[in-house]
């Protein structure tokens, strides 16, 4: 048995950050979960799999585009024409409504309902497979859907997909499927395929536990290569393997900035970093400088009006399959340089501020909107926000020593 598990394509994704760039930018990075689908559905094909599993946010929302309904129905039918079913679950994002399959999926797709729901294939060799799933009705589902899942059925093989958080259960904040991870051991399935979580891990081994994570990064909080499984059975064990799909990438580059550099330094310190990129994919790229407040005025006001971000931006268009589409000084001299501050003081600061309470307090009714707690959600955020707050303070803090010395004088 081979089966391919996806979750988290994405099609019609915004974009929203980067609308402003060059045609040729916007039309690569905005086509590139429609790219990474079909490179999905080609490894189906190539790999001649039994059965394909998506489970979840197939859409970026509710009221898709009628190009990414014409798009997944052509993909559907690449695999109708192969006779792989295809096995789909609606999620959070795209979950069943008015607008759910406005043009008819072809006669393999099979949508799981609103309630768990069994759907039993037989192989061309005889194994026959369970697989179990269903389908978001509503944005939030608060409810412990795991817990009306069947037993074991006497099939070779038993399959459970769930688009949803690894939770406390019953906790407030748990608005996707909460599940625990003894919740799906106890029902000794051969394999779990999750959704929902778009950062790539395998929570348990044996049986298979695992987030396959989205088929292609769509933001600076999703670098490095994405994609899906390929699970091919030896005996009674099955055997996850990592394939990726994506076709652009996104990364960090970090440059080190000296008092001595020219304007001119810096551009080329930049573009010789992208250069020397290992992924020779087209790259969305943060490039952050460290040491950026021992550079001379002129340059510091360059960066903060975003000149330094243009010219790099139009050097790449003539030389480069990459794009920067940010800038971004970041603070590395010791917090306690500055005049006005006392570095134990911001220290003890720093761990009483920035934490999930009070970021979900100050946000207050923000969460009531969906990109917010996406954004907040994401592990990465404590650590923007912690490095945002001090290089606002090391800039305040140049500022008054400066005042301080202009008085003196």
């Amino acid at each position: 048995m081979k089966f391919i598990h996806a979750a988290d394509i994405h099609l019609d994704s915004p974009f929203k950050g980067l609308r402003k760039a060059p045609d040729q930018i916007w039309n690569l990075i905005h086509d590139s979960t429609y790219h990474a689908f079909a490179n999905m559905v080609s490894t189906a094909i190539n790999e001649n799999v039994d059965f394909v599993l998506i489970v979840g946010d197939l859409f970026d929302q509710v009221q898709h585009s009628i190009r990414a309904d014409l798009f997944v129905n052509d993909q559907f039918e690449r695999l109708n024409q192969q006779q792989i079913p295809v096995y789909l679950s609606y999620g959070n994002h795209d979950y069943l409504n008015e607008n759910t399959e406005i043009i008819d999926y072809p006669k393999n797709v099979h949508v799981f309902p609103k309630q768990p729901q069994e759907e039993y294939l037989t192989l061309k060799d005889g194994t026959t497979v369970t697989i179990v799933g269903f389908s978001y009705d509503k944005q939030a589902v608060k409810e412990d859907v795991v817990g009306g899942f069947p037993s074991r059925s006497q099939t070779d093989f038993e399959i459970g997909t769930v688009h949803g958080s690894l939770d406390t259960l019953n906790a407030p904040e748990a608005n996707y499927a909460p599940f625990s991870k003894g919740e799906l051991l106890a029902l000794h399935y051969d394999y779990w395929a999750l959704g929902h979580i778009h950062k790539r891990q395998i929570l348990n081994e044996d049986p298979a536990i695992i987030y396959p994570g989205n088929l292609q990064g769509r933001h600076k909080n999703e670098p490095g290569a994405k994609g899906f499984y390929l699970v091919s059975s030896e005996g009674q064990k099955l055997n996850p393997e990592f394939i990726a799909a994506s076709v652009v990438d996104w990364q960090t580059v970090i440059i080190d900035a000296e008092a001595k550099d020219s304007f001119d330094n810096i551009v080329k310190k930049i573009l010789n970093a992208i250069e020397n990129l290992f992924d020779k994919k087209p790259t969305f790229v943060d490039v952050k400088i460290k040491n950026a407040q021992d550079l001379g005025n002129s340059i510091l006001i360059r960066i903060k009006d975003d000149s330094l971000l243009e010219v790099v931006q139009q050097k790449l268009l003539k030389s480069s399959s990459s794009w920067v589409y940010e800038i971004a000084p970041v603070p590395t001299h010791e917090i306690s340089n500055l005049s006005a501050l006392d570095s134990e003081f911001w220290e003890q600061s720093r761990k009483k501020v920035f934490t999930a309470e009070n970021i979900d307090k100050t946000a207050g009714k923000l969460l009531n909107y969906k990109f917010i707690t996406e954004a907040l959600d994401d592990e990465s955020q404590d650590t923007q926000l912690q490095e945002l707050a001090e290089t606002l303070l090391l800039e305040n803090g140049g500022r008054e020593e400066q005042n301080d010395e202009d008085i003196k004088d």
